[in-house]
């Protein structure tokens, strides 16, 4: 089994009662800051899964307990005594309650999440194999602005090009913050001696990051279920752009150097994985690639004229690249016709770059607007009539 590196309803369907004995059990952890009513709404779409063996931790953070609050027997509500203001926090709460032996596999959720109804189902036959983490697939819940269509592109660029590209070739899928798998032990591990890392009180900033650096580290291969669908809300406004990509540009900076020594890692122990994967996740933001590609094309033609011809033709397959991804994602037309708007949403996260600080001391969390439910989703993206079968 590909255990490590070594080793080379329709939507609005019931879950059925029963368990089968080729299902994994799996704990879902969702962190919900401020936001549990975003949360209840993934709840629901967890609950219509077509999948026994599962439970949910639902970690509401600054929030109130309330009547109206759902009630299920597969469902747990944790209110934290005081804040926590921390994902890692919140994470390790949820963590102190699983049973390992009962729930061997942990799935961790964003609130603004909504799971496809066969969600379970597909990310269980990878967990079958024997793979300690798992990342499934993320793509747009909503796709109502320019913004949002553009923030989808870029899912659908990294759904191909760090995900299902690198897995196919014997190497690691990225991590993307929710949506991922682990095996409970071992994820219990990694947040404690992640939050042993930090001063107490000081913000960890892109988790999920220091998770996939450890995972490469310890010699496992990160899965990727491309068939396990994820819906998660995108940005739909410039000033979203902004807030959003501060904390994550801030996040890449903080952590190239890291990204680069597992590199060098893989180097030193002869690991294709490590090699692959530092060298993957050492690449800037698509906005700063794009930027830096086309400032060096015309900065060659006036210093280097016959290296010239060669830099703009990197330029161009970099942008074939991107528009090939879409095509192989299958992305929305509005997609598509939203892409006029790329000099805006490059324009936002120049802006986001001069904020970058603010992620160290503020938890910078994005405010989410779209309430939808699972068949609200599937109805807009025109899967209806495919799941209902």
């Amino acid at each position: 089994m590909p255990v490590s590196e070594s080793d080379r309803a329709m939507a609005s369907g019931m879950a059925d009662e029963g368990q089968s004995d080729q299902e994994t059990g799996i704990v879902c952890v969702i962190t919900a800051y401020k936001e549990k009513e975003f949360a209840f709404l993934l709840v629901d779409s967890l609950l219509k899964q077509k999948y026994g063996k599962f439970h949910i931790y639902l970690v509401a953070d600054r929030c109130e307990a309330e009547d109206s609050d759902p009630k299920n027997q597969k469902l747990s509500i944790l209110y934290p005594d005081a804040p926590l203001d921390s994902k890692v926090s919140s994470l390790r709460m949820a963590m102190s309650e699983i049973d390992a032996s009962v729930y061997p596999y942990t799935l961790v959720f964003d609130p603004d999440n909504l799971a496809h109804p066969k969600y379970l189902q597909e990310l269980n036959a990878l967990l079958m194999q024997g793979y300690k983490a798992v990342q499934t697939r993320r793509t747009a819940k909503n796709l109502n602005t320019n913004m949002a269509c553009i923030d989808a592109a870029g899912e659908h660029y990294y759904h191909i090009t760090q995900r299902l590209a690198p897995f196919r070739l014997g190497s690691s899928a990225t991590i993307a913050g929710s949506g991922m798998a682990i095996e409970t032990s071992l994820y219990s591990q990694l947040l404690d001696e992640t939050q042993k890392s930090f001063a107490e009180g000081e913000v960890i900033v892109a988790e999920d990051k220091i998770l996939q650096n450890h995972l490469i580290e310890l010699g496992h291969i990160i899965a990727y279920a491309p068939n396990a669908v994820l819906y998660d809300e995108k940005v739909v406004s410039a000033a979203q752009v902004q807030r959003q990509r501060t904390r994550w540009i801030n996040s890449w900076f903080g952590y190239f150097k890291e990204a680069l020594s597992l590199a060098g890692f893989g180097v030193k122990r002869a690991s294709s994985n490590a090699l692959l994967f530092g060298l993957m996740i050492s690449t800037p933001p698509l906005f700063l690639m794009l930027l830096a590609g086309g400032f060096l094309a015309v900065l060659s033609w006036l210093l280097t004229p016959s290296f010239a011809p060669w830099m703009s033709a990197a330029v161009l397959i970099f942008g074939l690249t991107f528009m090939v991804s879409l095509m192989l994602a299958q992305a929305d037309r509005r997609i598509w016709k939203a892409l006029v708007s790329v000099p805006l949403f490059i324009f936002r996260q120049l802006m986001a770059m001069l904020n970058i600080k603010k992620a160290n001391t503020s938890f910078m969390e994005t405010t989410h607007e779209k309430r939808l439910t699972i068949e609200e989703v599937i109805f807009d993206i025109g899967e209806f009539k495919r799941v209902k079968g």
